[in-house]
């Protein structure tokens, strides 16, 4: 067997899932690909690294994760492989070999969320598992409002979590915007940045869901920022309507 390095793209629903990240005695995207892997390398342990770590209950429709592994199988094999073995809730979308270098993490240049809102008076089962029911009063032009002040590269402590360990929390946030829905579908919040913070996207979420029902000023995005002071934001937004959208990286690394 050759020992190599692959790149696994992944589209999981993290409904049932205690996040991405290995928990011991928890059902988690990480352990759950782990095991699969470490099967297909005759039970030599396989350990996973990816992009982001996708919190408790929230989605991807593409996470990158890379790992080392001795496998007689080629990456189509490999791939069709973990499509037996995964649940239907993880889907191997695309395997690999990449160059020995390649980190999914440290190599990422930017990434996308997207927060999807069901907005319907009765609420939409169809995307129940995937979109927060928000039936209340939502203005349009005060959340786009908001959402401009929120573009550029800054420190983001203000929408970070408390739990966060990170000591540089400056990021550059490329895009903010919201796409409103027909009567039936769900309308959603877009965010791409070079790197997010622990609940960040919800964070702001919260906050600009209260600033559309006239409950904040607009004018708070901009203290928040200014002071970081998390607690003059609102509470974090429900993590089922959040899902890691994309994940971007250098032709180089896109072409391994």
């Amino acid at each position: 067997m050759t020992r190599r390095r692959i790149r696994i793209d992944l589209a999981y629903d993290g409904t049932d899932f205690a996040g991405w990240q290995w928990q011991e005695r928890q059902c988690t995207v990480q352990g759950t690909v782990e095991a699969a892997l470490t099967r297909l390398a005759g039970d030599v342990p396989v350990r996973l690294r990816a992009a982001g770590r996708t919190d408790s209950g929230v989605h991807a429709r593409q996470q990158v994760a890379d790992c080392q592994i001795d496998c007689r199988l080629d990456d189509a094999g490999l791939a069709h492989a973990l499509g037996k073995m995964l649940p239907e809730d993880v889907r191997p979308l695309r395997v690999r070999t990449v160059p020995p270098e390649f980190d999914s993490m440290r190599h990422a240049l930017r990434k996308s969320y997207r927060y999807r809102l069901d907005r319907t008076a009765h609420g939409n089962p169809l995307v129940a598992r995937y979109a927060v029911h928000h039936p209340h009063a939502f203005d349009e032009e005060r959340v786009r409002r908001a959402l401009a002040l929120l573009v550029g590269r800054r420190d983001w402590s203000g929408f970070a979590d408390s739990r966060c360990r990170i000591d540089n929390r400056v990021r550059e946030l490329s895009e903010a915007t919201y796409i409103a829905g027909d009567e039936d579908d769900a309308g959603w919040f877009g965010f791409t940045a070079d790197g997010f913070l622990t609940y960040m996207v919800r964070n702001m979420v919260g906050t600009l869901l209260e600033i559309a029902g006239g409950r904040m000023r607009i004018e708070i995005i901009e203290r928040i920022l200014e002071t970081g002071d998390r607690r003059l934001g609102a509470a974090t937004a429900p993590a089922k309507g959040l899902c890691l959208w994309r994940v971007v990286y250098s032709e180089t690394n896109e072409a391994s």
